[in-house]
């Protein structure tokens, strides 16, 4: 089971505890980030230890540029949600603040990785940055050895299909719209992660209820409609096949304000207040405004027949 640790001060490792760390934001656990966690894993069940994974729970974006502030591809508790069934033994995932981003690179080294984690080795990608104005790198890292590390690996740069695996490389294809690309890059379908809130009750209305997924500071693809699986709390859950639009509602009211609805095809259960994770499987028509409600239910039965027969075709692959 996996153990999350939200302060420094909460560490009580010892050495004989054999820590193997790996060290990064990993958002969106994609591939390269999972051959990171991966590659520490191994090495902590080589030496019989625990694989302890040091992240942050905001983006330091968040603090340092907050006008600016990177919308994220795993907001924390879903992040926490594939660590655990990658099996890592322990989440170290701190709040990034202002005193935090003082920390100079070695004070880090010494005391954290050194004092708190009694490391013995570490993972990091090639680009791994540390410290204030990110002077700390992986070849610091590598000058600690043998003296304070037994070892640091670095995982290389990863590419498939000649196509760079980063989060910024993701973060571009789901705003433009490049769902399979990202998806690739990613190693799943993308996911929003987010509590049910209060809707205005609408689509019960004309016959088609929704579930307005709270997807505040997450990447979102572009306007339309989209088939998903929504899965209610677990990523293991089977989930369930629903069509979801982000959009304004166009049809119904004039504004800017973004939403996220998505009708369950085979249940009218009431979702409201519980979290859901949402695969986004199938892009099937930009947004659009219908000069009445008879026009959009028409179009929303053959959204639904378009998912439907994309489900027929990709059920159980």
């Amino acid at each position: 089971m996996l153990k999350v640790i939200s302060a420094i001060d909460d560490c009580s490792f010892d050495k004989s505890d054999n820590v193997v760390t790996a060290l990064g934001f990993f958002d969106g656990l994609h591939l390269a980030h999972r051959r990171i966690v991966e590659e520490c894993k191994r090495r902590a069940r080589a030496r019989n230890g625990l694989c302890v994974v040091f992240t942050f729970q905001n983006h330091p974006s968040s603090i340092l540029t907050p006008d600016f502030s990177t919308h994220l591809l795993t907001p924390y508790p879903l992040k926490l949600k594939l660590l655990e069934a990658m099996e890592v033994d322990v989440v170290i995932g701190v709040p990034f603040d202002m005193t935090f981003s003082h920390t100079e690179a070695e004070n880090f080294i010494d005391r954290i990785l050194c004092e708190k984690l009694k490391t013995h080795e570490i993972v990091v990608g090639y680009d791994f940055h540390f410290g204030r104005e990110r002077k700390g790198t992986a070849a610091l890292l590598q000058s600690y050895v043998p003296s304070e590390f037994d070892e640091v690996t670095v995982i290389e740069q990863m590419r498939l299909e000649n196509d760079t695996i980063s989060s910024t490389n993701i973060r571009r294809s789901i705003q433009l719209g490049e769902l399979d690309r990202a998806a690739n890059l990613l190693g799943r379908p993308y996911q929003l992660y987010g509590q049910v809130t209060e809707g205005d009750g609408r689509g019960r209305e004309i016959g088609f209820p929704t579930a307005n997924l709270n997807t505040s500071g997450q990447i979102l693809p572009p306007k339309g409609v989209y088939g998903v699986r929504f899965r209610k709390e677990s990523i293991n859950a089977q989930g369930e096949w629903g069509v979801m639009n982000v959009g304004t509602i166009p049809t119904f009211k004039e504004g800017e304000q973004l939403s996220v609805e998505i009708h369950l095809l085979d249940s009218n259960e009431n979702l409201y207040g519980i979290t859901a994770i949402v695969d986004i499987l199938q892009f099937i028509r930009p947004e659009q405004k219908f000069p009445n409600p008879n026009a959009l239910i028409a179009q929303i039965h053959s959204d639904i027949q378009t998912f439907r027969d994309w489900i027929e075709i990709h059920d159980g692959k």
